[in-house]
């Protein structure tokens, strides 16, 4: 097959947010023939033959894997917040707000990122953030490395009490609590709505 014969397409996915979603459809893109060049939450950029593999066959596999294309320039910045603030959660140290952390990422107003995600997610990006961080303090529990306070800081909490009546109000169960259980009930990155 020679390289013209190929297409070389960018890929907006709604729904890929974390790096289980980035192996699953690297894998199954494998599967049918088509090529990932580069694949980062929320983008594809993938390679193919337009003689044996279509549009339509490559946004099938996309809803088959529970995942959206977009095109929409508010959907693919809705998509852009949520990954940047499960980058904040995750992966920076909390020395900045949210709101200027998504501001300089982005470099458009706070305000009108607010108002888009909003709409997109009918959640504010502050109950989104919430509830991720949630999940997070969850994860950090169920990992048995840090304790609650050094969990705490790392969320950005000035201190135990704020996170432990914060996880409270949103779980119904104490940070003990939650520790103790057999089974913990986290929800994935990608089932949060």
């Amino acid at each position: 097959m020679e390289s013209k014969e190929l297409i070389t397409q960018e890929i907006k996915v709604k729904g890929m947010i974390c790096s289980r979603c980035i192996k699953v459809l690297k894998m199954e893109f494998k599967t049918i023939g088509v090529e990932v060049i580069d694949i980062h939450l929320g983008e594809i950029i993938v390679r193919y033959n337009p003689h044996k593999i279509t549009l339509t066959m490559i946004s099938q596999l996309i809803k088959e894997n529970e995942f959206e294309l977009i095109s929409d320039e508010q959907d693919i910045l809705s998509e852009q917040i949520k990954i940047l603030i499960i980058e904040w959660i995750w992966n920076t140290k909390q020395g900045t707000t949210l709101s200027n952390f998504l501001t300089k990422k982005i470099g458009k107003n706070y305000s009108l990122l607010s108002k888009i995600f909003s709409k997109r997610f009918g959640k504010t990006i502050e109950r989104y953030g919430i509830i991720l961080k949630m999940e997070r303090a969850k994860e950090s529990i169920e990992s048995g490395q840090l304790s609650f306070s050094q969990i705490a800081y790392s969320l950005g909490y000035q201190n135990l009490s704020a996170l432990s009546r914060q996880f409270k109000r949103e779980t119904g169960l104490t940070l003990k609590d939650y520790k103790k259980l057999d089974v913990g009930n986290r929800i994935a990155l990608d089932k949060i709505r």
